[in-house]
């Protein structure tokens, strides 16, 4: 299909042919685009230039009007294929304890169980599902089928191969019972991924409520978080579709997030403690009761602080300085925080260093680097420092187009950072996980990477992440700090307290005002301040 002529963009997009490729993107798939996601889309239409190396959008529009694997890599980033692992815990505690088993009450053990997830990215949902069912001792056949829009996402799928990110919140147990560690990733076992099946699906425009479902239907549907790209007309059709597929007696789940079905289609709504589900209008039987209270997995639990190793990088060859004066008890900036109060942003100062290596003198002050000449991205880093997220995000998508190593590495950063700053804190993940793929010796990835885990809570994975930040830099200040506040946090005080105390040793002799790679523009003085308040209130007997 040619396109005529480009029209007139929306406020929200920066050129006609994003605008075209949105409509477009509605027409294939369905998705809409209200003016508060156009600049978000935007920036998923520059990642898919990035990724197919095209340099302008017209020409991005153009690749897409046929199917292929323009048209792939666009839907695939204007949707977001971010998931993980026992993703929305009281919901599977239902599954486990209540549908799942009423099911076979219904069928029978002879009959297959069929499962399936729709939208299920890169495969976390439907392998959840069997992991939960080899857990519960499953005793009869379970089919379950994952299908998404994307075919980078599926691949993915098939591979069985995730990140730290993908697993967070899952306890080590669980992890070492279910996977096995190649490096950085983490590869599900064999036998867990033997019952998934995986296929690409449009739920728009494909007769899946036939040729999905089989001669019986499904027993459960999980469609969670998909249903927020469309709009209404095309969730009614979707959901009709959705409820067709399933099983006389079978549920359809949806996210919190998704619209509610009641005045939409005709379906029963079943209103449980974990939210709403559905089940078809015309089944047979009374209204379905569940039981309560409901009995609680434990789907998400923290390692024993104990069984975490030490590093040896946590113990510099330095003794620590001991002897500082104490702060004010008004120094109690957290550094847990994205937002920078101050609106001073990230200056390109603070991200600009390389990591020092290993072997280098402790001693040395983290000193400022000089400043590069004038390059394409200073725009994204002065809209970052203007805290102008949307438009940072927008502009370091297009920066990425085109850019060579060195400056993709600062731009990335800046992109993670302006989406995790707009409260897209699984968005941030996923696009810190990519860009660790392009860059895995990048110290401040890894910084970021601990502290979008420190923002979820897990703070055993942010300690093992901000170690291998400290491994690639021994002198990397902010990975101490936060490696500090991750072991308080676990109850490992001893090591916490020597984290601190590195941290005030490495500063011991840095100018007051210098900035420091990855404090979003804290100077030193700001941040030794802080990590011996965190010693006093350790010595004292609390957390820091």
């Amino acid at each position: 299909m040619r396109v005529a002529q480009h029209r007139k963009p929306p406020s929200g997009f920066t050129d006609p042919a994003f605008a075209r490729i949105g409509e477009l993107a509605h027409l294939f798939a369905g998705l809409v685009f209200p003016a508060n996601r156009q600049p978000s889309a935007e920036a998923g239409m520059r990642r898919a230039m990035s990724v197919l190396r095209i340099g302008e959008p017209g020409a991005l529009l153009r690749a897409i009007e046929t199917p292929g694997d323009a048209r792939n890599a666009v839907l695939a980033e204007l949707t977001v294929g971010e998931s993980y692992f026992f993703r929305d815990a009281a919901q599977l505690d239902i599954l486990t304890t209540e549908i799942l088993p009423a099911r076979v009450e219904t069928c029978g053990p002879a009959r297959p169980l069929r499962l399936w997830s729709a939208g299920c990215a890169s495969g976390e949902e439907p392998y959840t599902l069997a992991i939960m069912l080899r857990e519960q001792r499953w005793p009869h056949p379970a089919r379950i089928l994952g299908t998404d829009i994307a075919r980078p996402r599926l691949s993915a799928a098939h591979r069985g191969r995730y990140t730290r990110w993908a697993l967070r919140g899952v306890s080590d147990e669980r992890i070492a019972r279910w996977f096995s560690r190649s490096g950085s990733y983490y590869d599900l076992e064999a036998g867990v991924r033997a019952p998934v099946e995986f296929r690409e699906l449009n739920l728009v425009v494909d007769d899946y409520a036939s040729a999905e479902r089989g001669p019986d239907g499904y027993d459960l549907v999980l469609c969670r978080n998909v249903m927020i790209y469309f709009d209404l007309p095309t969730v009614a059709r979707i959901a009709t579709g959705l409820l067709a597929s399933l099983a006389p007696d079978g549920w359809l789940v949806l996210g919190a997030s998704d619209p509610p079905l009641a005045h939409l289609v005709e379906c029963e709504v079943v209103v449980t403690p974990a939210g709403v589900a559905y089940r078809r209008a015309d089944r047979t039987g009374g209204a379905t009761r569940l039981h309560a209270p409901l009995a609680r997995l434990e789907l998400a639990s923290h390692p024993d602080p104990a069984s975490e190793p030490v590093h040896w990088l946590e113990r510099l060859d330095a003794p620590p300085l001991r002897s500082a004066p104490s702060p004010a008890d008004s120094a109690t900036q957290s550094l847990w925080d994205f937002q920078d109060t101050s609106a001073a942003g990230l200056c390109s100062d603070a991200i600009a260093t390389p990591g020092v290596a290993v072997g280098d003198e402790l001693s040395r002050p983290v000193a400022a680097p000089e400043r590069s000449s004038i390059t394409p991205n200073d725009e994204v880093l002065a809209t970052y420092a203007r805290a102008d997220y949307p438009a940072a995000e927008r502009l370091a998508a297009a920066a990425l187009v085109g850019a060579t190593d060195a400056d993709a590495l600062r731009i990335w950063i800046i992109y993670v950072r302006a989406v995790a700053n707009q409260g897209r804190l699984n968005e941030a993940g996923e696009l810190c996980t990519r860009a660790l793929d392009l860059f895995p010796l990048a110290t401040e990835l890894h910084y970021l990477h601990a502290t979008l885990l420190g923002e979820a809570g897990w703070f055993g994975d942010v300690a093992a992440a901000a170690r291998r930040a400290i491994y690639l830099d021994r002198r990397f200040v902010m990975g101490h700090l936060l490696l500090g506040d991750a072991l308080a946090r676990t109850s490992d005080i001893p090591g916490a307290r020597l984290a601190f105390e590195n941290v005030v040793h490495l500063l011991a002799n840095v100018d007051a005002a210098s900035p420091v790679l990855a404090a979003d523009g804290v100077p030193a003085a700001r941040l030794r301040q802080i990590a011996e308040l965190r010693l006093r209130s350790l010595t004292a007997g609390g957390r820091a």
